[in-house]
Formats: structure tokens, C-alpha cells, sequence
């Protein structure tokens, strides 16, 4: 009778004692992600990363920046290299890069919707224009941002033109103007006048007396454009018209030009008289402050144009 019980016995203690020794047995081990150097080893060249450095990120080494940081996978790959087992941003799907990249740029990807939405529904990505490899400064494709071309044909070929921003001759580039990254508030009107102030203060005032073409705001982008093409054009100075066909656009061709001095002017252009054409301190008609001597009439000519008034 006791040799039941004590084989129930045995077994309860054999259980038991396996039990104990499965809960003190370590867990297996889980594979490291690689260190640069390791990745170094098969890649090398790759931590040539333009402003990307390795092991930095901002100053800040709680961010260290290593290959698994856009790589994911690299516990796998290690042991068995192959295209298939590594996370790779340049084959990514376009939410997936974006998700790489917003770990550490997600202000780039949020402040900025006017420049970014309208790439976005292209399903074009962060990769599409900035490369991290590579021996360049910063981290876009070229740094003449000649890759905007591949895409913005018809305002590259603007650039071909006789009258043209000097992006073909390296002192612009597309992004001397377009720096839409945090731009606020975006460029429209107003604010493209502002871009172009940036290299032609001299012609944004501000003036005593406006031309309300340069100043007024308009759905439609006043300002600098209502009267120049920014990429290029076939007329001088960028003009979208050529001669008095531009100011005619906004003006009519008052009676009195064609009469008063027995027409003897009505064949000169506009901007010979009016030529303070974005603006003027001293002319509310923006006529030429020296109109008297430029006519012929003497400095104290031309008074029913009001000259210096």
C-alpha cells in the first residue's frame, strides 16, 4: 500500500525540482544590434555622412547617431547579410522613410505644410531630395539643388532665358528663394516680396510713395511678381511684359500723352518719365526727379508734372 503513495510522491518532487530549475535557468540570449565599426567592416566608406556624424546627434550623446539608428535589422544581418533583413530608407515606402526620419526631424515634418503637402501628394519623400551618404556639406542631393530640375522643368528652362536669376551660373540656387523648412508665414504676396528683399533692398523701400503694384496684397501673389517672372523671362530686368505693354496692364494711356506738347512725347515709354517704378520719396506720380533736364526743359521745367512735389 505504500509503494503507490510513494511513487506519487517521487513524481510530485521530480516536478517540483523541475519547476525550480527551469525558473533558474537564464533566458536565452538576445541578439546586440552592431556597433558602427562592425558595419564599417562590410560597408566601408558609409559613415562619410555629410552633417550626419556618427555618434553624435546635436551635442547631445544620449542621442548617439549610429547606423542602426536608420537601419533597423542589423541584429539579423550580421549574421546573415542580405538585402532582404535590413531596413534601408532609399527603398523604403514613403510613410516608412518619413518615420525613420521623424525620430529625430518631426519639427521639420510639422511646421512646415506649405512646402511639404504639395511633395508629400507626389509621393515624394525626405529621400527624394536629401542624401545621407555622401561627401556633400549638407544633406540635399546637390548643393546647387539642381535636383529641383529633374522635377521643375518648365522653371529650369526659364533659366535658359535672356533675361534670367544666375541659378546656371552657381551664385542662386532654387533654395536661395524656396526655403520653405519653418517658413512662416508662408510665401505668398507679402511674403514674396519679402524673399526678394532679401537680395534687393534697394528696390522694396520702404517709399514715401508706393507703387501699389509692389505693395498691395492680392490672392493672386502681388507684389514682386505682379510685374517680374523670377525664374527668367525674354524681355530685361525679368519683366513679364516688354516695354510700355507692362505697365499697360494695370494703366491705360491717359488723353493728355497724346496731346499736351503737340504730342511731341507720346512716343517715349513709360519708365523714360516714370522711372522710379517701385517707388519714390519726393513724386507721388513716381516720375524721374530730374524729368525738367532729362526733356530739355532745364532743371525748373516741367512744372505741371508737379517734379519734386
Amino acid at each position: 500500500m505504500m509503494i503507490p503513495s510513494c511513487a506519487g510522491g517521487l513524481k510530485v518532487l521530480f516536478a517540483a525540482l523541475t519547476i525550480v530549475a527551469f525558473a533558474a535557468a537564464p533566458p536565452p540570449a538576445l541578439a546586440e544590434e552592431p556597433d558602427n565599426e562592425t558595419c564599417l567592416m562590410c560597408h566601408d566608406g558609409m559613415d562619410r555622412l555629410g552633417m550626419h556624424k556618427l555618434g553624435s546627434l546635436g551635442g547631445k550623446p544620449e542621442k548617439a547617431l549610429a547606423c542602426v539608428s536608420c537601419h533597423s535589422g542589423g541584429e539579423t544581418h550580421v549574421d546573415d547579410p542580405s538585402r532582404e533583413n535590413i531596413g534601408n530608407p532609399a527603398t523604403m515606402t514613403t510613410g516608412a522613410v518619413e518615420t525613420v526620419c521623424a525620430t529625430c526631424h518631426q519639427p521639420h515634418l510639422e511646421l512646415d505644410n506649405v512646402g511639404y503637402d504639395p511633395h508629400r501628394q507626389l509621393d515624394l519623400t525626405c529621400s527624394s531630395c536629401h542624401r545621407v551618404h555622401g561627401e556633400q556639406d549638407g544633406l540635399l542631393i546637390d548643393d546647387q539643388a539642381e535636383f529641383c530640375g529633374s522635377c521643375h522643368v518648365s522653371a529650369a528652362n526659364e533659366f535658359q532665358r535672356r533675361s534670367n536669376h544666375p541659378v546656371l551660373d552657381g551664385i542662386v540656387t532654387c533654395v536661395s528663394c524656396h526655403d520653405f523648412v519653418g517658413r512662416t508665414p508662408p510665401g505668398y504676396a507679402h511674403g514674396q516680396a519679402a524673399v526678394c528683399a532679401d537680395c534687393h533692398a534697394e528696390q522694396t523701400g520702404p517709399f514715401l510713395f508706393e507703387h501699389e503694384a509692389g505693395s498691395s496684397f492680392s490672392i493672386e501673389g502681388s507684389g514682386c511678381i505682379a510685374c517680374h517672372r523670377p525664374h527668367g523671362s525674354p524681355n530685361e530686368r525679368l519683366l513679364n511684359q516688354p516695354g510700355n505693354a507692362m505697365c499697360r496692364q494695370c494703366h491705360g494711356l491717359p488723353p493728355g500723352h497724346l496731346t499736351a506738347h503737340g504730342g511731341a512725347y507720346a512716343a517715349l515709354d513709360c519708365m523714360d518719365c516714370h522711372s522710379a517704378v517701385h517707388g519714390s520719396n519726393d513724386n507721388r506720380s513716381l516720375l524721374d526727379s530730374r524729368l525738367g533736364i532729362l526733356l530739355g526743359d532745364g532743371p525748373d521745367g516741367c512744372f505741371c508734372h508737379n517734379v519734386g512735389d
